[in-house]
């Protein structure tokens, strides 16, 4: 097994450590405190192979030079948490987890029982109502929420984004993950732990009129029954819009595989997409997070007509033993694959067991005509190493929003979880530096920026209009 193809695997085993609930939290003292992250900035220089992709080895010792000056005194884990996490986000790796031990779900850790209780549509500084958790709630669809007991709402959103992850120094994924998890993050930093917040005070404005009111908190359970309707479960899709237009959906590169073949799928797809005489496919990439980047190469061995490079190298942080193995849990079989880690002259370690590593060949009969890939914040991982190589190579147009993941790659693969012993918060350590076979672009920090850039509005998310569907139309 390929290190990326566990990169599911690292994430299932948060979460499965993290499915006990604390009932209340214990309070660490300095010593305890100091010896977490001791371990949590060990870890990070052992193993993290990208930790100055993006942030200069100066910067990030500054970071974490600063955070030893806040463990003088007793601080709560949700407190400890709230210390350690911007200084992780500063790495600019969207694939870095930090995860206290009392998470029900991503994302949610803290008070899970009283939750804020709408759910928003959040663009650049603004926040606006999409729908209410608590029936009792009157609040019209597209109503402004202007600030949140008594904090603006431009204030929690950029202290928000302060706290999320990110390739380099992408926003959109950070919006995205805003966006879908804002009840969880405004908890996590907002709200102290242990504290009654059975109502939330809330200012807005709505059609000229301004007001405000006290809005009932909700639990995790209601919030996640509500949210679970919304997801599509079918991972990939053909339709045919009209006699010329053909629409590839792809959800995930990670579908079950038990119930689908992916492979399979796009022979048959691409075989009645050349028979149907099709002159333009639009591929939706939109919400596609990642996952085995195998199918990354594969799906854009469909759109070539020549030979291509995907990945220039892959690269770990060292081949040694980590001093911090009684604290970790390795990916199986970690001991024997790092043997198998060579290192260049100028002392690099690599890994060189990964088929998207040689050349690429294109399928027998590729798909020929002008091809549209639809993109927002969640295309991660495989699917900004997917647009970044496609676009490398000149062969597609790019409708919507810029990509989550980094033009130049990504640190992801297998992983390493660290528990730190005191606060018993975990760190989730990606292995692999992923470096695209791409070059000359003019964002090195970035995803890949669109040629047509639509960005959705909550107008459209409300009358349920696909606005870069219809751009692309």
């Amino acid at each position: 097994m390929g290190l990326k193809t566990m990169l599911h695997l690292g994430f299932y085993i948060i979460q499965f450590l993290g499915v006990f609930v604390v009932s209340a939290q214990n309070t660490l003292n300095p010593s305890e405190l100091k010896e977490d992250f001791q371990l949590f900035r060990t870890a990070l220089e052992e193993a993290h192979p990208g930790i100055y992709r993006y942030a200069a080895k100066s910067s990030m010792d500054g970071s974490f030079e600063s955070v030893g000056t806040e463990l003088d005194q007793p601080l709560t884990q949700q407190e400890f948490y709230k210390i350690l996490n911007p200084v992780l986000t500063k790495i600019g790796c969207g694939h870095t987890k930090l995860m206290p031990s009392e998470d029900k779900g991503f994302m949610y850790y803290y008070n899970l029982e009283t939750l804020f209780p709408l759910k928003l549509f959040l663009d650049k500084n603004r926040a606006y109502v999409r729908y209410s958790y608590d029936t009792r709630v009157k609040l019209e669809p597209g109503t402004e929420i202007t600030a949140i007991n008594g904090m603006g709402m431009d204030r929690i959103i950029n202290g928000l984004l302060k706290n999320l992850f990110s390739d380099g120094h992408n926003q959109t994924f950070k919006y995205y993950e805003l966006n879908r998890y804002f009840n969880a993050l405004f908890s996590n930093f907002y709200l102290e732990e242990g504290k009654a917040h059975n109502q939330f005070n809330i200012t807005y404005k709505h059609r000229g009129r301004k007001g405000s009111m006290n809005l009932p908190s909700v639990s995790y359970q209601i919030v996640m029954e509500h949210d679970t309707e919304e997801q599509n479960g079918i991972p990939y899709q053909l339709e045919f819009k009209n006699s010329k237009t053909a629409l590839l959906t792809i959800r995930t590169f990670w579908p079950d595989e038990e119930k689908y073949n992916f492979e399979a799928f796009l022979k048959e797809s691409f075989a009645q997409i050349n028979s149907n005489k099709i002159e333009n496919l639009i591929l939706d990439l939109r919400g596609n997070e990642g996952g085995k980047d195998a199918f990354g190469s594969l799906l854009l061995s469909y759109l070539v007509n020549a030979e291509f490079r995907y990945y220039d190298k892959l690269v770990v942080a060292t081949n040694e033993r980590f001093s911090f193995v009684e604290h970790a849990q390795l990916p199986e079989g970690y001991e024997q694959l790092r043997t198998l880690i060579t290192q260049t002259e100028d002392g690099e370690f690599r890994w060189e067991h990964n088929g998207n590593l040689g050349v690429q060949t294109p399928q027998e009969n590729p798909f020929k005509g002008r091809v549209y890939v639809l993109i927002d914040g969640a295309c991660f991982s495989v699917s900004s190493e997917f647009c970044a190589v496609a676009n490398h190579l000149d062969r597609v147009s790019f409708v919507g929003e810029e990509t989550g993941g980094g033009y130049y790659g990504n640190n992801s693969g297998a992983f390493t979880i660290v528990t730190l012993p005191n606060s018993k918060i975990k760190l989730g350590i990606p292995l692999m530096a992923y470096y695209t076979a791409v070059k000359d672009y003019e964002f090195t920090d970035r995803g890949v920026v669109p040629h047509y850039q639509v960005q959705p509005t909550i107008m459209g998310v409300l009358s349920g209009r696909d606005e870069i569907m219809e751009r692309t139309m």
